[in-house]
């Protein structure tokens, strides 16, 4: 959900054009056409989905896809997403049919205590064996396992010995900031995959711990596939680069007529050199910190336009645990551009009638003003075939790695996908009935042999090495890499 929650109580407004005379005759129509559905209707109705899933449900949907009801489960899931925490075990899991299989298990957790890690083999859960499970069966028990004491038949990594295991599922925090390391000495990568109440200082943290040892000459901000979350932890990451005072953000909107979000205090990071990734689905919060440190010439923006969201919600509690999500207010960049795209056949059809054009940012760059946030340079990822997103939606670069590993066993920290790996997953393929064009083989070698690594390390080392072998060899990334060493002659 692209929601930007600003509010918490429904707001009122003196000048509304809907009066309390037009509210109290919709309602006694609602309540009639409500009484004969209950009396005449030839089954008896449910009103749970007749007024939450119908009515309700159906008037929002008439407005825009960003305001929702959210039954009393949705909205303890929102509350907790807010807060960064969950209920669960600890790990991170490769899970398929037949097959559940650690990745990694997270530092002070359950799994991490119980000394389970990469490559460890889940066979039973609760005394369901897991090689009779079907996907969704599948996920169905591991959801159901998080409710109370789990008992898990693990098969280690290397043993051939099955050991038993019980524990009991925790409340865990989880970072939005997902993907933290030096990609090379002095440049700091960090993938933001939220916008959440304590994301702001866990970037602070991760930049602090570089600076103290001298290592900090730039940084990317990954801010792809990050959908937003809250508005005032983009203005707070806002205000570790911007000088004190700078507006971030305004909102506008009937219940809310003007308030504007500036940043608080100086900054921790004045100078270092920052390029921010985006693409298509970075959206709302995220979008609203691009494009400040875009118009303030604080970071050199490079990928994809992103999505698109320039309009805020208030999450309004209701009876019963319930809540609404209502578009209460369209949010404005510094420079008064409006990143919201047209909806059509919604309320926000005509959205950039208004819309400013123009615009520069504080050094006199020419800022796009329609829709979105556009890149100061447009760099594309991976060109895959339509058979390599196929493969890479498949079991086979997992599969093939535990195979590998069989022959091979543990691999070094430097390990590459050669010449002979690479034959060995094409036999592999094709002992496996998978049908491999060879133009599509050779056109998508590196994005192969990176998914090959990646598996490998993941099972040997856990994710962070695995993420460390995607993100070294992704492409827009690699021209991050090259844009920090060029910010003086891109930004002067």
């Amino acid at each position: 959900m692209h929601s930007t929650p600003i509010a918490a109580q429904i707001p009122k407004s003196a000048n509304t054009q809907t009066t309390n005379v037009e509210i109290q005759k919709s309602l006694e129509m609602i309540t009639k056409v409500y009484h004969l559905l209950a009396t005449q209707f030839a089954d008896p109705i449910d009103p749970q989905t007749t007024i939450y899933q119908g009515a309700i449900r159906g008037a929002l949907a008439s407005l825009d896809p960003f305001s929702v009801f959210l039954d009393a489960d949705q909205f303890g899931g929102l509350k907790d997403q807010q807060r960064g925490v969950q209920q669960g075990f600890g790990a991170v899991l490769s899970i398929q049919s037949g097959q559940v299989l650690v990745l990694q298990a997270l530092p002070e957790t359950p799994f991490s205590r119980a000394g389970l890690g990469p490559g460890d083999r889940i066979l039973r859960i609760n005394g369901q064996r897991i090689a009779n499970l079907n996907l969704q069966e599948l996920l169905q028990v591991l959801q159901d396992a998080k409710k109370g004491k789990a008992s898990l038949s693990v098969l280690r990594s290397g043993k051939v010995v099955a050991e038993d295991f019980e524990l009991n599922p925790a409340e865990l925090e989880s970072s939005a900031v997902d993907r933290v390391f030096l990609l090379e000495p002095g440049i700091g990568y960090l993938h933001i995959s939220g916008m959440e109440q304590a994301t702001s200082q866990e970037i602070r943290s991760a930049l602090e711990s570089w600076q103290a040892n001298k290592k900090l000459t730039g940084i990317i901000l990954d801010l792809r596939d990050n959908p937003g979350g809250s508005l005032d932890a983009a203005v707070d990451i806002a205000g570790l680069f911007l000088p004190k005072g700078s507006l971030v953000v305004s909102l506008r909107g009937r219940s809310i007529p003007g308030q504007e979000y500036r940043v608080s205090s100086d900054p921790a990071f004045p100078v270092v050199p920052i390029v921010v990734v985006i693409n298509e689905r970075s959206a709302s919060a995220s979008e609203i910190l691009a494009a400040a440190l875009q118009e303030f010439d604080r970071a050199w923006i490079l990928g994809q336009p992103s999505f698109g969201k320039g309009v805020a919600e208030s999450v309004l509690p209701l009876s019963e645990g319930t809540a609404l999500v209502l578009t209460t207010a369209r949010h404005f960049t510094p420079k008064g551009r409006s990143v919201q795209r047209p909806l059509p056949d919604t309320a926000l059809a005509g959205i950039l009638k208004n819309e400013v054009h123009g615009v520069l940012s504080e050094r006199g760059r020419s800022l796009s003003s329609s829709g979105g946030v556009h890149p100061d340079q447009i760099a594309s990822s991976w060109q895959l075939s339509d058979w390599a997103v196929w493969l890479d939606q498949s079991t086979a670069y997992i599969n093939f790695a535990q195979k590998c590993l069989e022959r091979i066993g543990k691999v070094a920290q430097d390990f590459a996908a050669d010449d002979r790996i690479m034959s060995d997953f094409l036999q592999y393929l094709t002992e496996a009935d998978v049908r491999v064009p060879p133009l599509d083989w050779k056109s998508n070698q590196g994005y192969l042999k990176m998914r090959i690594e990646m598996e490998i390390f993941n099972l040997v080392y856990g994710m962070e090495r695995g993420n460390r072998a995607e993100v070294e060899a992704d492409p827009q990334v690699i021209i991050a890499r090259e844009a920090i060493t060029e910010m003086p002659q891109l930004l002067p």
